[in-house]
C-alpha cells in the first residue's frame, strides 16, 4: 500500500502520531505507509531557527539564523529529488506530514529503527534511493501488519 498524497486528508498530531522528518528517506517512509496511516496540516515556519556552524582557524563557532524561503526550497527540492530517484510520486509542498506509528511502536526513534535494521538486513549496501524504496515498502508493509 502506497501513498496517494492528494487523498491524505488534514489532521494534527497526537497520541500515536509523530511528524515526519523532513527528508528523502522520512518521505519515503511515509510513502510506504500508505494513506491511511498519514495526516497533513500546512507548514509553519514562522520563527523556525537553523543553526549555523562555522569554522576558522581551527576555532569553531555557532550561531542561530531565520529559517527563510530559500531554506524552505532547499528542503522541499531536496526531498523531491530523493523521491523521483527512488521512482515515488513526490508529495505537494506546503504540509507538514505526519505518520501513524505501526502496533507496537512507540516512538519515532524505535521506527526509524526498525526501519534501518531492516534496510541493513536486506540490502546491506543500499544507498541509491532506487534500491531502497522496494524494501522500505516491504519492511513498512511488515511493521503494519499487512505482509
Amino acid at each position: 500500500m502506497v501513498t496517494d498524497w492528494e487523498a491524505v486528508p488534514d489532521g494534527e498530531d497526537g497520541p500515536g502520531w509523530v511528524e515526519v522528518p523532513e527528508s528523502g528517506w522520512g518521505m519515503l517512509a511515509a510513502w510506504a505507509a500508505g494513506t491511511d496511516n498519514l495526516r497533513r496540516r500546512p507548514v509553519d515556519d514562522t520563527g523556525r531557527q537553523v543553526r549555523v556552524t562555522t569554522e576558522a582557524g581551527g576555532v569553531s563557532e555557532t550561531h542561530f539564523e531565520p529559517f527563510t524561503a530559500r531554506d524552505r526550497q532547499i528542503v522541499d527540492e531536496s526531498i523531491e529529488d530523493y523521491l523521483r530517484d527512488a521512482g515515488v510520486q513526490v508529495p505537494p509542498r506546503g504540509f507538514v506530514w505526519l505518520m501513524c506509528l505501526p502496533p507496537g511502536i512507540d516512538s519515532e526513534e524505535e521506527l526509524s529503527r526498525r526501519i534501518n535494521g531492516g534496510i541493513t538486513d536486506a540490502a546491506p549496501g543500499a544507498v541509491h534511493p532506487g534500491d531502497i524504496a522496494p524494501v522500505m515498502e516491504h519492511i513498512v508493509d511488515v511493521l503494519y501488519g499487512r505482509d
